[in-house]
């Protein structure tokens, strides 16, 4: 027999994916006590600071890649330093992709919290979903990068140049990996939270559709 916690949280994961998917087929029903409803928007509130705070992260995690990856140009021999010029390049260029990004996503906002147990699992979780896949990206990138500082370790034409921009991209990918790792920890963090405010989760099939109520 499964324990009490694990059989609560298969019955939240599959009232959340109907929640979720079939918004137009479930009537959701959420019966707050005292105080609940501000236990969600308080952990919907802090989605959005940590939003926030990891866009700053990665915007000056780019700003320094920038300055960096600038000055190592501007340092860098053309023909004497090709490794160096190259790893600054790579740098510069991720660092304002980095800083466009962070930008662009601070400009547009986290949007509002709010005190809904459904819309913050969904926004928690989807927010989870893509700094998994992003860090999925990151470990590619680092990859990439180690096969062609291999390549150029190994003779390849241009090797110096392969060695520099396949540095970088390993720096790259270890330095996001990191970022983007701690807001996934945070997320999850929050994730569960919002699963144990939830004391009961009942489905019930009505004439109408699909019912779902969510006690606390």
């Amino acid at each position: 027999m499964l324990p009490s916690n694990v059989v609560r949280r298969q019955r939240l994961r599959l009232a959340a994916c109907l929640l979720l998917f079939f918004p137009g087929a479930l009537a959701a029903q959420e019966a707050l006590a005292s105080g609940a409803s501000g236990d969600v928007l308080a952990l919907s509130a802090d989605l959005r600071e940590d939003q926030t705070a990891h866009l700053w992260r990665v915007g000056a995690w780019g700003a320094a890649n920038v300055a960096g990856g600038l000055v190592l140009i501007a340092l860098s021999d053309l023909e004497a330093d090709r490794m160096r010029r190259a790893f600054g390049i790579q740098s510069a260029a991720w660092g304002a992709i980095n800083m466009g990004i962070a930008g662009i996503g601070l400009a547009s906002g986290p949007g509002e919290a709010s005190g809904e147990w459904a819309a913050a699992f969904g926004a928690e979780n989807g927010y989870a979903d893509i700094l998994l896949v992003n860090l999925g990206l990151n470990v590619g990138y680092a990859a990439v990068g180690t096969t062609m500082y291999v390549a150029g370790r190994r003779g390849a034409p241009n090797a110096d140049l392969w060695k520099g921009h396949g540095a970088a991209l390993i720096l790259q990918g270890a330095g996001l990996f990191v970022l983007d790792g701690i807001a996934y920890l945070a997320s999850r963090q929050r994730l569960g939270g919002l699963v144990e405010l939830v004391d009961a989760t009942a489905l019930t099939v009505t004439a109408s559709g699909v019912g779902v109520t969510v006690g606390f």
